[in-house]
This record gives structure tokens, sequence and C-alpha cells, in this order.
């Protein structure tokens, strides 16, 4: 149903509600509905972009998950005309025969970097669901608030996380991690892959102590667990869980020539 425009004057009204009833004419200043999935073009990207250096645009298209339940996502955004950047998103999915199995709906921040995209975060051959929300300046280094949705084995109903960061990847020993912070200072976030999406263990803190004048190569760095949760699901106490993971793969790669103090 057309928006009819309310600054018009009688007459003229209802002169504009015949032409609309021809013509399907919206005012241009009401608010840009969503797009017939029907008719959305594949997304020109769909890889996630977690965090771009400049912003990306925010387009409504269709993604389509390239992994053994095949399901494709109409994404479709709101608007509004007198305030830039995206205000939230759509995601309705849908299963191979068409049908639709879930809805979506995120809101967003005028900062969100980048449109909605696809990864396989955990490595287990389906593909998750990655909607940046926003992406603000934390201690100099821009980091992004972001959702993943992921699904269990062969379902097609999708589970949130939120996770803050500037990448998220598989860690090296069956988690996911998010890695964040600022250019002396990296948060590495550990999620467990389970049929809630993605369980948080702990969060590692990773210092540079120590750096070199003139090169600016960080000789030494500290490591330690300053956030916890759901240790019993990996069966570890705190000072267990602190030496596992400040070992680990994901941790290790951060300044890898460093020494551990």
């Amino acid at each position: 149903m057309a928006v009819l425009c309310s600054r018009m004057k009688p007459a003229t009204l209802v002169t504009a509600v015949i032409a609309i009833a021809i013509a399907g004419v919206v005012c241009p200043w009401a608010p840009r509905a969503g797009a017939d999935p029907r008719y959305l073009a594949p997304c020109a990207v769909t890889v996630a972009a977690i965090n771009p250096k400049t912003q990306l645009a925010h387009s409504d298209c269709r993604l389509h998950a390239n992994d053994r339940v095949g399901a494709n996502f109409d994404v479709t955004y709101f608007s509004l005309p007198e305030a830039p950047g995206p205000r939230a998103v759509k995601v309705v999915v849908t299963d191979g025969s068409g049908a639709v199995v879930q809805t979506i709906d995120e809101l967003l921040e005028p900062s969100s970097p980048s449109g909605v995209g696809l990864q396989d975060l955990d490595g287990d051959g389906r593909e998750e669901i990655i909607i940046p929300i926003a992406q603000h300046v934390f201690n100099g280094s821009p980091n992004t608030r972001f959702s993943v949705w992921r699904a269990e084995g062969d379902s097609t109903h999708f589970e949130r996380t939120q996770m803050v960061g500037q990448a998220a990847y598989p860690s090296g020993d069956g988690y996911v991690v998010s890695n964040g912070g600022s250019p002396t200072s990296r948060d590495l976030t550990f999620y467990l892959p389970t049929g809630a999406g993605f369980t948080l263990v702990l969060v590692l803190t990773i210092e540079a102590e120590q750096v070199e004048q003139g090169t600016n190569r960080v000789l030494t760095v500290n490591c330690r667990a300053h956030k916890v949760d759901s240790l019993q699901a990996i069966d570890m106490d705190i000072t267990t869980a602190q030496d596992t993971f400040c070992a680990s793969p994901a941790a290790r790669a951060i300044w890898p020539d460093a020494q551990r103090v």
C-alpha cells in the first residue's frame, strides 16, 4: 500500500490519491519498504567484512550458503532519508525448497561498517551469518560489534552470539576466537561451538610490556585471563585455563617472536 503525501493541501491530496492508485507513486520522504525478496540480486560481496578500513555499502541482496545445506538469505535494510547509515536489517532464511524457515531482525547503528556476510568460522562445513552492528574506536583502533548466527549440524535454525573485535577465526585448537583491542594490547575471546551458537569460555588480554625503541618491535608480552565464563564446559579451573589458552596457537600468534613473561 502506497504512503500518501501528508504535506499536500486537501484538493491536491484527492488528485494525488488518484495518481497514486494509477501509478503506484510513493512520497520521496516516506521510509523505504523492504525490497521484494523475489527480485533481490545476488550479493556482490558474500564474505563477511567485520572491520573494513572504510564503510562499505549496505545493499538489499540475496546470499547463498555454499555448504551442504545450501540455504538462502534474503537481506533487506531499513534506513531513514534524513539520517545517514542503516538502522536495521532483516534476514529471511529459506531452505532448498524455498520455504521460509527463520526470520532474523537486527538493530544496527549508523556506524555499521559493512553488510551481512557469510563465513565458516568454526570449520564445521557450515557457513555462519555475520552481521556487523557498529564500529567504534577503542584506544586508537577501530573495533566492531557484530552478531554471529550459527546452525548446528544440518539444522536450518540459527542461534545468535554477539562478539566484539577486528576479526574472528578458528583458534587452531577447536575454538573460535574474536581478536580485538589496540596496537599494544590484544583481547582474544574464545568461544566453544555448541547447539546454542557459540558459548563464551574466557577472554585473554595479551599486552606488550617491552618495546624496542626505534623499531617498535615487541620484545616481551604478558598474557592473562581476565574474564571467564562456562569453564565447566571444558572442565578447567581458572589457573589451568589461563596456562592452556595462553599457550594456544591463537595466543602464540600474537607477537610470536616476543618472550612470554
